[in-house]
C-alpha cells in the first residue's frame, strides 16, 4: 500500500491534518477554522499515515454519529 502524498484530507466536513510523530504519524482533527477536535492522542496515533487517516476518518464517523 503507498503512502497518502497529502498532509491533509477533507472528510465529512472535517479537515484532517497528518504531522510526523516520532517513528509514526499523528493526524489532528478540525471540525472547522482555528477548532480542534479533542481526541485521545492513543487514537489517531500509526506507524504509517494512511492507518492514522482511517483511525482519524473512524473518530469523525463516531463524533458525527455521537
Amino acid at each position: 500500500m503507498s503512502e497518502t502524498s497529502a498532509n491533509y484530507i477533507e472528510y465529512r466536513g472535517y479537515t484532517l491534518t497528518a504531522v510526523r510523530y516520532g517513528p509514526g504519524w499523528r493526524v489532528q482533527i478540525y471540525p472547522g477554522p482555528g477548532r480542534l477536535l479533542r481526541t485521545r492522542p492513543g487514537h489517531i496515533l500509526a506507524p504509517t499515515k494512511e492507518e492514522a487517516f482511517a483511525k482519524a476518518r473512524a473518530i469523525v464517523d463516531h463524533h458525527l454519529l455521537g
